[in-house]
This record gives structure tokens, C-alpha cells and sequence, in this order.
């Protein structure tokens, strides 16, 4: 797995290194987990990038760095001797036309071999002719760590999902009831429970074969063509479906698809689902993949806080326009949205910025108050009834500041 990297010369860093070390203490069914998170502008999106182009895929980084100078890429990982120091094990030289690989450990060839996959949120599975049991190679290295799907993938992915439905269904019933499941009925059974668990309604994949063989989906009760299906639901289907059947395409029967190590680099998959959503499918991928790392770009306090065992990289934008990553901080079972809000994001405000205004100026004139201005205090009590007004939530902790105010001005008041 990917354990250091390092850049020169790379904006908005210049300079960069950073880690990703083990999981301590993970549960042996849960994939290793690395979230990186920060405002826009400080460069998840291209770190991703950087390591897709040392899996295998350069298309997505050279069109962040055209006009850009030259830069070298290290990296570490599980196989290194002692990856503290250099020269490491790979490092590729990079241009904005070309890419150039020098490997400083001969016969090193993990990010070339592990099975590797690169997704976004974007929705593009659509409707697509499938048969019965067609043969599916695998594709290109490069087309897995392409992050943007075309919709032409739509085929490939739903013949996918078709060859082991069949499979699951002519398995069940050549096997007898006390025999151990197939391959593609694990599979299946597999992506049907957890898009069922994620979504919260009964899901499962349907291929017709009158007057026509096609795949459908059956939520709940109703059968749905994916041109119908909400593009929360598309999108899960394009990467999470996408990625335990591609496996199992890589894999070509030798070896199961959901406990081979692979490294999966996922970009802001929450974009198109509901919080309800956001918070189940993290866990919900972690489970299909526990030899896996997952190094995943969100926005998401939701997706944040649902992570109990990872690590989370927090990125910052400096005034001068350029980015850093700062401490790695170890993820924690039991945090509130709102803790990851405050204390991971940064993010202090809890309303809308005409009432964060308001309480502002709020405390502004009750500071002012406690220094015996009284014209303040006057103005603080008109501040709170005017954000009082706005919510029962603000009237009842409007209530409570000025209940605190008043005490301690009583305080700090002479005695007679």
C-alpha cells in the first residue's frame, strides 16, 4: 500500500510529503481508510492524481499541470527495506507532455501489478443492450484509474453484472441447499445487501429474458430501467458495482474479487446523495474490501464522520495561495457532524451568514457591555430579541446569553 509521498516543485504545495501509515488496531474486516479533506483549491483532487499517474493512469494529472515546470514524484510503500530514506523504491520524473519512469530498486513492480481503480461521483451508467453470458477481458490500466467514467463504460459494467446474475442462477441449481455458496453468488448477494443497506430499501439487480435478455433493477417492489433510477443511485452504481465487478473481470477467476488487495483512489463520491446516504456508504465500502486502501477526497462532515477506524488528512490554504497538509489526526468512533464541522473543518459558523453577522455583532456589544458601557449593554438586549425572533433554537440560546450577561454584570457591579 501507498505508505509516503513526495513532490517538488508541485502547486499549490511546491514542496510535498506526507504519509499514510497503517490503521492501528483496525478491525480485520474493514479496508484501510485515508480521507483527505480541506476547502477547494488545496490539492486532494491533484494528490490523487499524483498517485494514479504512479499506478498507472498520467491523462488525469497532466491536465492539472500544463504550463507547469518539470517535477519528480517519490513514493514509499509496504515493500520497502526502510522507507525513512532515500532513494525510495519508485520515482517517476514528470513533464506536462510525458511522463518518465526511473526505479531506484530493480524488479519493484507493485504499482504496476496491484489491481487499481480511480472513481469520482459522477452518474453515467444509462441503459445499455446486454446478452446471456457474454466474455468480458479486462481493459486497459489505464481506462480503471480514469476517475471519470464515459458512458460507453455502461455496457461493459452492465454485461458485467448480467454474466453473474446468470451465473448466480445456474449455480443455485446445480448446488444442492448445504453446498458452499458460488463466486457469483457471494458477489451479487454481496453489491445487492449493501446497496440495499446504504439506500434503505430492498434492491436487487433483474435480468428479463422476454422478449429480450436485459438487466433492470428492482427497488422495492417496482422494476426500474437505470435511466430511471435517481442519480445518487446511478452514481453508486458506477463506482461501487463498478468496482467489485471489475475486480472480478481483472481477477479472471483466480482469486476472490472482495479479499485481494487492491487501492482504490475516490474523488468526492458524495456529490450526488443525500446525507442519509453519505453517512452509510463509506462503511458499507470498507466491508467489501478489507485487504484494501481507500484514499478518498470529501467535503463531506457526514462521510467524516461515519469513519471509526482511518486516518484523516486535513489540507489547508495558506494566505499565500499556497496549500499544506497538516497533522494527520487518528478517526475517532462517537464524533458528532458538528465536531467534525469545528474541529476538523474548521468551520465555526453554524447559521447563515446573516445571522453569524448578527451574533457577531451581538458579542461584540456585550464585550463591550462587561467593560461598563452601558449604551452597549442596551444594544446587546436589542441584538438578542432581534436573533431571538429568527428561531425557537436561537430565542432559547439568546435566552441563555443574556441570562449569562446580566450575572455577570450583577458581579461585577459595587456593592451598596
Amino acid at each position: 500500500m501507498f505508505r509516503a509521498l513526495e513532490t517538488d516543485n508541485f502547486p499549490p504545495f511546491g514542496r510535498l510529503q506526507t504519509t499514510f501509515p497503517p490503521v492501528p488496531d483496525k478491525p480485520a474486516d474493514l479496508a484501510e481508510v485515508h480521507l483527505l479533506t480541506g476547502v477547494n483549491g488545496t490539492g486532494k483532487t491533484r494528490m490523487l492524481c499524483l498517485m494514479a499517474t504512479m499506478l498507472g493512469n498520467f491523462e488525469p494529472l497532466q491536465k492539472r499541470i500544463t504550463g507547469q515546470p518539470s517535477f519528480t514524484i517519490r513514493i514509499a510503500t509496504d515493500l520497502n527495506r526502510d522507507p525513512d530514506k532515500l532513494p525510495w523504491p519508485a520515482m517517476m520524473s514528470v513533464t506536462p507532455t510525458s511522463t518518465h519512469w526511473t526505479r531506484q530498486e530493480p524488479g519493484m513492480k507493485w504499482t504496476d501489478t496491484i489491481p487499481a481503480f480511480a472513481y469520482s461521483g459522477a452518474a453515467y451508467v444509462t441503459d445499455m443492450p446486454v446478452t446471456a453470458m457474454a466474455t468480458l477481458n479486462p481493459q486497459k490500466r489505464q481506462d480503471y484509474l480514469s476517475f471519470t467514467k464515459p458512458a460507453t463504460q455502461s455496457t461493459y459494467l452492465l454485461q458485467g453484472i448480467t454474466n453473474l446474475k446468470l451465473q448466480a442462477a445456474m449455480d443455485s441449481l446445480s448446488q444442492g441447499p448445504n453446498t458452499t455458496r458460488s463466486r457469483a453468488t457471494r458477489l451479487v448477494t454481496a453489491l445487492e445487501s449493501t446497496i440495499s443497506e446504504i439506500t434503505g430499501i430492498s434492491f436487487r439487480f433483474h435480468v428479463t429474458t422476454y422478449p429480450n435478455i436485459s438487466l433492470q433493477v428492482q427497488l422495492g417492489d417496482t422494476n426500474l430501467l437505470f435511466n430511471l433510477l435517481p442519480d445518487g443511485l446511478r452514481s453508486i452504481i458506477g463506482w461501487l458495482v463498478h468496482a467489485v465487478v471489475m475486480m472480478d473481470v481483472v481477477l479472471q477467476g483466480q482469486g476472490d474479487p472482495m479479499t485481494t488487495p487492491a487501492i482504490f483512489l475516490v474523488d468526492e463520491i458524495e456529490s450526488l446523495l443525500h446525507p442519509a446516504w453519505q453517512r452509510r456508504i463509506l462503511p458499507a465500502f470498507q466491508k467489501l474490501f478489507p485487504k484494501s486502501q481507500i484514499i478518498l477526497a470529501t467535503h463531506s462532515p457526514f462521510l467524516i464522520a461515519s469513519l471509526n477506524h482511518g486516518w484523516i488528512h486535513p489540507f489547508t490554504l495558506l494566505k499565500d495561495g499556497t496549500a499544506r497538509v497538516e497533522k494527520t489526526v487518528a478517526a475517532s468512533e462517537g464524533d458528532s457532524y458538528l465536531t467534525v464541522l469545528e474541529d476538523i473543518m474548521g468551520l465555526k459558523e453554524l447559521y447563515d451568514p446573516e445571522t453569524e453577522g448578527l451574533l457577531a455583532n451581538f458579542r461584540e456589544q456585550r464585550d463591550a457591555a462587561f467593560h461598563g458601557d452601558e449604551a452597549a449593554r442596551h444594544k446587546a438586549r436589542e441584538l438578542a430579541d432581534l436573533i431571538g425572533k429568527r428561531s425557537i433554537e436561537l430565542e432559547y440560546m439568546m435566552g441563555r446569553e443574556l441570562n449569562q450577561m446580566d450575572r455577570q454584570l450583577h458581579k461585577a457591579a459595587p456593592s451598596a
